[in-house]
């Protein structure tokens, strides 16, 4: 598995923020111990990819407009 690792992606969320992880892994053996912490956290929902190292960027974008007040009859 040269240049190649596992990659687990799991959020969590409550009222006040949402996490989205990707955690990579270079062996299954980690891989399992880490799913194993997600369970008992009861998280039950993630996803596992193979694939190669890479760099993220993350862009974000939020457009911000004056709220108009609702007229009253």
């Amino acid at each position: 598995m040269a240049n190649e690792r596992l990659y687990l992606i799991y959020q969590e969320a409550n009222d006040e923020e949402c996490l989205l992880t990707i955690q990579p892994f270079t062996d299954e053996q980690a891989l399992a111990e880490a799913i194993n912490k997600l369970q008992a956290r009861q998280v039950e929902e993630y996803t596992i990819i193979k694939g190669r190292k890479m760099n993220a960027t993350l862009r974000l974008a939020v457009e911000l407009a004056e709220a108009e007040e609702a007229e009253e009859a």
